[in-house]
């Protein structure tokens, strides 16, 4: 049965999803909602670590963010730290170190327990159902009923928090009876870890996730180490030392671009142009776009002593005439981009960061063009992301030691990839000449995102269905991602279904920044609960 619904809100809400955005949205409901009843659902078992904190995952899978910014509360950046502080206690624990994800996901599934502690203590009555729901159903009557293969209930609204959108994998195995490889996901998987010592892998894609499998294809468990270089050029830098580890991994993207660096001693921001009161006389008349965007970041950097040079920023590779070159302008932007991240010199990195709410309250706006956009995504986002998602210092160390020992490379201009039979591995269309690789790894986080979907699961096919969840649209036509009222996080086309995960990937900016989902839960649950 059923809690009525209050005039301060809802009584009874589900959470399908229990990953960090169902967390914090269990989490803050307890803390500080007149809440009765909450059910939270999460399919894989574990409530807390969800797709890429669980406790199995390789050890040498680091989180980007520092210790001491990963967040749960929006308003309270340190509880990661305080809650290591807290378990290790005399242990001293690097504020800005980077540690592997699997702890944080022990962090959340502990809070989660917390949270049911502090549930009991406030009367309020928490069920968690280890089960994945299939479907959704508003009746006439109002509320939302929620159906799993073990039942139904009815809750007064349902927060959507499913984090992980199916993988588009548009390679698949090699034919069978081939002595290829092919590893579609690097998550989860303990065959990775089977590869021969002397192996030859190609990665597709140079994002944060292949950073990761580099990380583990090199990891101390393999014999190798990574050790201070004494005739390095800046302190810091480190030298590979193989022991028996003979491998060698080339990275092959479209853009080749490697991810920038968060800062060990970020600059002081002050913003005085990429502001609020800048931007939105700007929208209103018509006038925001990509290009006048690009002048205010370059307004904020002079105003901090900074010169961007665009063109390296647009074309990293411009003037590389071999794939060799490609590798050595790689290795030198890694060299400058650690010692920016080290010096305190870190300027795009800082202002994303400080920046990051402004543009995502801007994105949800809608004040580009439909053109301007759909060109974001198609041809600046990848870019973008290189600075508001950056990788750990420690793992971009050790990509600039493998790349001068001659261990890692990198192709760019990738075109497609296909199987060639005479060869018995796959073909590469890079940028100076097909690469063939008999081990390869799909790391190119390639998503299906469309609601409309036929591979979408059981629920996001039921409620596109009903009209419960709709396609996000851009000038009309089908785009990534839900349609989503921005103001209030609610599906279009339903009265009580909201969402806070992934299908926000479309109506608004990226979704991976933990402090960016807390706060979109909190703007959520301030619209379901609004302040007296």
């Amino acid at each position: 049965m059923a809690a009525t619904a209050t005039a301060t809100g809802p009584a009874h809400v589900a959470i399908v999803g229990c990953g960090f955005t169902g967390t914090t949205a269990l989490h803050q409901l307890v803390q500080r909602c007149p809440v009765r009843r909450i059910t939270v659902f999460e399919a894989g078992g574990r409530f807390g670590p969800g797709y890429p904190y669980r406790a199995s995952e390789c050890p040498d899978y680091l989180i980007n963010n520092t210790t001491d910014t990963m967040c749960l509360l929006p308003d309270n950046r340190q509880a990661f730290i305080q809650w290591l502080r807290a378990r290790h206690p005399g242990v001293e624990v690097e504020a800005k170190g980077h540690l592997p994800r699997a702890v944080y996901g022990e962090f959340l599934a502990d809070t989660v327990q917390t949270t049911l502690a502090l549930a009991a203590q406030r009367g309020i009555a928490v069920q968690t159902v280890c089960a994945e729901v299939t479907a959704l159903h508003e009746p006439a009557a109002g509320g939302v009923v929620v159906r799993w293969a073990g039942g139904e209930l009815q809750a007064d609204a349902v927060i959507l928090a499913t984090g992980r959108c199916p993988d588009h994998d548009p390679i698949g195995p090699p034919p069978t009876g081939s002595s290829a490889r092919y590893f579609a996901s690097h998550i989860d998987n303990p065959t990775l870890d089977e590869l021969p010592l002397d192996a030859s892998c190609h990665v597709l894609g140079a994002s944060l996730s292949a950073c990761d499998i580099v990380n583990r294809l090199f990891s101390p468990a393999t014999g190798c180490r990574f050790e201070p270089d004494p005739k390095a050029a800046h302190a810091g830098e480190l030298r590979f030392v193989p022991g028996p580890n003979q491998r060698r991994v080339v990275l092959c993207s479209r853009s080749g671009r490697l991810k920038k660096m968060q800062s060990r001693r970020p600059m002081a921001i002050r913003r005085r142009h990429l502001t609020d009161a800048v931007l939105q006389p700007l929208a209103a008349r018509g006038a925001l776009t990509l290009a006048a965007l690009a002048g205010l970041i370059d307004d904020e950097a002079r105003a901090h002593q900074v010169t961007l040079d665009w063109l390296a920023l647009r074309e990293p590779y411009a003037g590389c005439h071999s794939a060799d070159a490609v590798t050595e302008r790689a290795a030198e932007l890694l060299a400058q981009d650690i010692a920016a991240a080290e010096h305190g010199a870190n300027f795009l990195v800082d202002l994303a960061g400080d920046a990051q709410m402004l543009l995502w309250d801007q994105f949800a706006a809608h004040p580009l063009s439909p053109d301007e956009e759909r060109r974001y995504r198609r041809t600046l986002e990848s870019t973008v992301l290189c600075f508001t998602a950056p990788c750990p210092v420690p793992t971009a160390q050790r990509l600039l030691a493998l790349m001068r020992a001659g261990r890692l490379q990198l192709r760019h201009g990738v075109q497609g990839v296909r199987w060639s039979g005479a060869d018995q591995a796959w073909r590469i269309a890079c940028a100076f000449g097909d690469e063939t690789a008999r081990v390869l790894i799909n790391a190119s986080g390639s998503m299906d995102r469309r609601v409309d979907s036929p591979d979408q699961p059981a629920l996001v096919r039921s409620l596109h269905q009903q009209g419960l969840l709709r396609p996000y649209t851009c000038g009309g036509v089908p785009a990534d991602g839900a349609a989503v009222d921005m103001a209030r996080f609610c599906a279009q086309g339903s009265r009580a279904v909201f969402v806070a995960g992934m299908w926000l990937w479309g109506p608004g900016l990226f979704t991976s920044s933990a402090y960016m989902m807390a706060n979109v839960v909190r703007r959520l649950l301030d619209g379901l609960y609004p302040p007296a």
